[in-house]
């Protein structure tokens, strides 16, 4: 049999041309993509960033006409180049360190809310072409600094007095831009140094879920140790808490707590020589310290008054410190006015408590004044019999005074209870 030129060209190109078919419609499920790497990883609302890809291609035919393209939607665009990248060749059985990588650079709005939001990837393979979709690029976006802002801590009473209690209450805020959960609160009374502990409650708290942008509060009650010396205590707080992605976040921080008693500092008169108007003397003026602790830097100051003029140099005094169950006192010297039925005498305190918290209060210390009848009757001044022969005296000269001008000098007897004086003897 006899084959012609021409059927022996025909079969030599069908042939040809079949072997070229498998270069030209490659099989896309063969292409597999992957992300390598995100870098900032995670990234920040604002923050521009770069996505690496590995393409492989486990085909045994390579592919020429590769091109790879991002679709970014919002809140992603692509940052100053193109969203397609011509890859080239695919080299068949091109896998790992032989695969080819690509590199996009995006940015991320700034009012993204965090999370793992996706991205959509195409491969075309000539006229073939695959995209990647759903969940199988996840961009990690996230606030860095997952904040759970402390916005205050109150204690009530601000001062715990020893052996009494306080609620202190915590306020945080959720300053991210996702929800915050299982977020525990732990104080620590361990320190040999902390004369407080737990009353009546735990040392630890929880709050489940705390969405952005919202604010919670946790009270604990405390309590001072009755023999807890005044002062200024610092309790550590530990909060730990987890994002939306379970990332793990510790925050540490220290409750102040004040302990110390309210002054109780008052003034008195202790004693004084000063008993009626009219005169001048001493008055001793004492400063007690009643309460359960110390004071500092005391000064008296006397206050002017209508009812006395100061006859000491000064008006002011400093007293220094006062312990706790203890006095100091103060002489001055005054004149009291007349007419006063009873001493006013203004005081001026100033001083700190134990946990340097200025202090400042008005007195007004009163006294009685008496008259002199009332101070001999008490005894206080001596009964005197001058003023009595004074009196006999007195009458005496009266009596004199009317005899000497009725009787004597008009030579008139004088009768008194039947005895005659300065009668005249008839001649």
């Amino acid at each position: 049999m006899v084959v012609s030129k021409k059927t022996i060209l025909l079969v030599v190109l069908s042939i040809f041309l079949l072997s070229l078919i498998p270069l030209a419609v490659a099989d896309v499920s063969d292409i597999s993509v992957t992300l390598v790497s995100q870098t900032p990883d995670p990234v920040e609302p604002g923050q521009i960033f770069d996505v690496k890809f590995k393409i492989e291609n486990q085909a045994e035919e390579t592919n020429k006409d590769a091109i790879m393209t991002l679709h970014p939607k919002y809140p992603f665009k692509m940052y100053g180049e193109s969203a397609s990248k011509n890859l080239g060749k695919l080299r068949a059985s091109s896998t790992g360190a032989d695969a080819e990588y690509v590199t996009f650079t995006l940015k991320v709005d700034e009012d993204a809310v965090e999370g793992d939001l996706e991205l959509e990837v195409e491969v075309n393979l000539g006229t073939n072409s695959v995209t990647f979709v759903d969940d199988q690029f996840l961009i990690d976006v996230q606030t860095q600094d997952a904040i759970l802002d402390i916005i205050s801590i109150k204690s009530e009473p601000e001062q715990v007095a020893p052996g009494e209690d306080a609620k202190v209450t915590i306020v945080v805020k959720n300053e991210a831009d996702s929800l915050l959960k299982d977020i525990k609160f732990k104080l620590d009374f361990d320190g040999d140094d902390i004369p407080l502990a737990p009353f009546q409650s735990s040392s630890e708290r929880r709050i489940s879920n705390l969405n952005n942008d919202f604010q919670d509060a946790l009270t604990f009650r405390i309590i001072a140790k009755p023999d807890a010396t005044p002062g200024l205590y610092k309790v550590p707080v530990t909060i730990t808490y987890n994002d939306e992605k379970g990332s793990a976040y510790s925050l540490d921080d220290f409750l102040a707590v004040s302990v110390g008693d309210v002054p109780k500092v008052r003034p008195f008169i202790k004693k004084t020589t000063v008993f009626q108007s009219g005169e001048s003397g001493k008055i001793t003026l004492g400063i007690a310290n009643a309460g359960t602790a110390d004071v500092k830097f005391v000064e008296l100051i006397l206050e002017e008054s209508e009812d006395y003029k100061l006859v000491s140099p000064t008006n002011y005094f400093y007293i220094g410190d006062i312990d706790s169950d203890d006095t100091e006192s103060e002489e001055l010297d005054v004149y009291v006015n007349k007419r006063r039925d009873v001493l006013h005498v203004p005081v001026k305190l100033k001083y700190v408590d134990s946990n340097n918290k200025p202090f400042q209060q008005q007195f007004d210390l009163t006294f009685d004044l008496y008259s002199t009848s009332e101070l001999k009757k008490f005894g206080i001044i001596e009964k005197s019999s001058t003023g009595f022969f004074v009196f006999i005296l007195i009458v005496l000269g009266g009596l004199y005074y009317y005899y000497y001008r009725n009787y004597k000098k008009k030579n008139r007897p004088l009768k008194i209870f039947g005895f005659t004086f300065n009668a005249k003897k008839k001649k």
